[in-house]
């Protein structure tokens, strides 16, 4: 009989043999060795019993959580060569090949979550079909990790849902939902999420009967570009072209490209189709980009662990939070904490301001339901569980207050203590401040151990991170707290020492303020921009400033300009255009002009007295890459400063620094991050180019002797 660890299976009168897959100790299914051999055993005892003692093998998920989460990633991070790499490969695909070639009929019933091996392995199956429900999602994200899909799915999603269909899938790793699954034929129907047993049993019935099942006939454009060798041709080629740039930086893209072609002109699935992709599967998990963007989904996970920064800790309960400012930043904390499940206060002292960011809210929900990201009951439920209000009420209930007022820190001391004053005793009292002193803030509190900074990004409902402001006299009950609210919104928190800037904020600023000199000295707008970019930073840095709002950069330089090692001219540029309205996309003009939000040319600047334009380094070539002048400018600004945070503590590893970094700012994610940019190249190379800046450039490059060594520090430190 079957000896599985990881399934539980069942026959009924039927004949139809189910297995509920539930891996023991995750929250959600897996696919590991054990997972793969009780899934070959189950395979074979099918094969074998084949018509005589089963007539269907059904596949469900025992797990509330998902379907099945893909392939287990620190098993990935262990492989070390290509005969492991071609070994695991090849035992996934000869076993999704076995399934999918059963004389019996197969069926997977999908609920929650079912992305990369856990899609290849339902693809196998002859039926699908999937719960019609918000958490239904289903896809290839391996790009994300820098990798291929390889246990058959660049060759079977194609054939399934349509190449036209099939390549964005894997190219961008985006989800769809059930309904969109049905449409584009990936499964064979939805089913409703409170019948799921009635409608699978129906669905079983009529494929025991022999009834056919309904298949949605292609449209003729569908037919010429993915029915005929010349239309596919047109689609590779196009995929080709919109993907070309981006390639040199994450070649997993091309990769994608290259091994779908192989395997386009079979209806069957074809065994030079699957060598493709262990070829090129193995090539990206061993290249220098997998294993940063692996490390950087691994750290994610790491940082949402609470065990992480605090040991031995409780979190508090929070149930109520009050969030205080209906602007821009507040009403999107108010929001993503109501989809979570919290009830929340959305107060502000004018009602023009509340009503403002109730509709604010309305339309981030509005925007959700539209997306399918929620359904319209949940999206209603949410909106029920906000209470906006004028000035301070009844407060007994309220656990945690986010403060998300204007950045004036004589302005946010008031608040504090009012807050203290009417709040109970337990709450926790947050700021979202970007940069001011937290301390400062608790100062006018009686419970400095229950004060920190809770630093959302903007916009609040797409940027992961969160940075967990711990000041002088922040408890580790505190911290614990912030950390698990931070999780359940969906975030990834970073603990932070405070410092100005904290962390994100403090070394993104002398990469904006280079930018600002570069701009002062007489470069285009385009010419900064496109330097970064060619780097990888998915926007150049005086477009970020034009998207933040000149104003905001101007309140964060005064903030961190007097700590500067050198003067800069960025608060008297960025004063100039504030002070004439050019606050950047939201005004229309900033460095670009703006029109519906989009960028236009660059606008006229003003001058700031006795500019000069120094003369440039020459090309640095590292790590077989070459980057210019600008390139060298900007980023090693804000790889000095990473390395003198470290230094400084602000975090304790250096993973946090690029975590930080990547979720924060977007920063190259193919490169890792700022600190592994150094493990990369040396840290002696970077510390005599950084000298060489500060010959030709000034004293703002020169590099922190004393923290040489700190990128390599293992993980093993004292908690903050």
């Amino acid at each position: 009989m079957l000896n599985l660890q990881n399934f539980k299976v069942s026959v009924d009168e039927r004949k139809v043999l189910t297995a509920t897959l539930d891996v023991p100790g995750r929250p959600v299914n897996v696919f590991d060795d054990s997972v793969l051999k009780d899934l070959y055993q189950i395979v074979v005892y099918a094969r074998d019993n084949a018509h005589s003692g089963v007539e269907m093998l059904v596949f469900r998920s025992g797990k509330p959580a998902g379907f099945l989460a893909g392939a287990d990633i620190h098993r990935l991070q262990n492989i070390r060569n290509e005969e492991e790499a071609e070994w695991i490969l090849r035992q996934g695909q000869d076993l999704f090949n076995s399934l999918e070639e059963l004389s019996i009929p197969t069926l997977a019933v999908i609920h929650g979550a079912c992305v990369g091996g856990g899609l290849e392995f339902v693809m196998s199956c002859r039926y699908r079909l999937a719960v019609n429900d918000p958490s239904t999602k289903l896809g290839l994200p391996e790009v994300k990790l820098g990798l291929i899909p390889a246990w058959g799915g660049t060759q079977r999603l194609p054939k399934k849902a349509g190449l036209m269909q099939a390549l964005p899938m894997m190219l961008e790793g985006k989800l769809v939902p059930a309904e969109k699954a049905a449409r584009i034929g990936l499964v064979d129907a939805t089913i409703p999420a409170h019948r799921v047993d009635e409608a699978v049993n129906r669905f079983i019935e009529d494929r025991l009967a022999g009834r056919p099942l309904t298949r949605k006939s292609r449209t003729w454009t569908q037919w010429i570009l993915e029915g005929t060798a010349f239309g596919r041709r047109i689609v590779i080629r196009k995929a080709r072209q919109s993907t070309a740039k981006l390639s040199l930086q994450y070649p997993a893209l091309k990769k994608i490209i290259d091994v779908t072609e192989v395997g386009l002109d079979s209806p069957e699935v074809t065994a030079a189709g699957l060598q493709a992709e262990r070829e090129a599967f193995t090539k990206l998990l061993l290249g220098p980009v997998a294993p940063n963007l692996i490390n950087i989904f691994m750290d994610q996970e790491k940082a949402k662990k609470g065990s992480t920064w605090t040991r031995d800790v409780e979190p508090l309960p929070v149930k109520k939070i009050a969030v205080i400012g209906a602007g821009t930043m507040g009403a999107g904390i108010a929001q993503l904490a109501a989809s979570r499940g919290y009830d929340v206060i959305l107060q502000d002292i004018k009602e023009e301001f509340v009503n403002r960011g109730m509709d604010t809210i309305r339309g981030l929900f509005s925007k959700a339901v539209e997306k399918k990201a929620m359904s319209q009951s949940d999206a209603d439920e949410s909106l029920a569980r906000l209470q906006p209000r004028v000035n301070w009420g009844p407060s007994d209930d309220v656990d945690l207050m986010v403060e998300a007022i204007i950045e004036r820190l004589d302005v946010k001391e008031t608040l504090f203590k009012e807050a203290d004053e009417r709040l109970p005793a337990r709450a926790v009292l947050a700021s979202n401040t970007s940069a001011l002193p937290v301390n400062e803030m608790a100062k006018f509190t009686s419970r400095p151990e229950h004060v920190a900074g809770l630093h959302f990004f903007n916009p609040v409902h797409k940027m992961p991170l969160v940075e967990v402001v711990r000041a002088p006299g922040t408890s580790d009950e505190t911290i614990a707290t912030l950390v698990a609210v931070s999780k359940k919104l969906g975030k990834v928190p970073i603990v932070v020492r405070q410092s100005p800037g904290f962390l994100v904020n403090r070394i993104l600023f002398p990469y904006l303020d280079e930018a600002a000199r570069l701009a002062v000295e007489g470069y285009s707008a385009k010419e900064i921009d496109k330097a970064a970019k060619k780097f990888g930073m998915p926007m150049g840095p005086i477009e970020l400033l034009d998207v933040v709002g000149i104003d905001v950069a101007l309140d964060v330089s005064k903030t961190l300009s007097p700590l500067a090692m050198q003067a800069t001219p960025s608060p008297e540029l960025f004063e100039k255009l504030s002070q004439a309205g050019h606050k950047g996309q939201k005004t229309g003009q900033g460095f670009y002009i703006w029109t519906d939000g989009k960028r236009g040319e660059p606008a006229e600047q003003p001058q700031v007295p006795n500019a000069t334009r120094p003369q440039p380094v020459a090309d640095w070539v590292i790590g077989g890459e070459t980057f210019d002048h600008l390139q060298q400018r900007l980023m090693l600004s804000m790889i000095n400063e990473a390395r003198k945070c470290l230094a400084e503590q602000v975090v304790r590893e250096a993973w946090m620094v690029d975590l930080g970094m990547v979720l924060g700012t977007g920063f190259s994610p193919f490169r890792g991050g700022p600190m592994q940019c150094i493990q990369r190249w040396g840290e002696d190379e970077v510390i005599n180019r950084l000298k060489l800046l500060q010959q030709t450039y000034g004293e703002r490059f020169e590099p922190d002797i004393e923290s040489k060594g700190e990128a390599n520090r293992d993980s093993e430190k004292l908690m903050i």
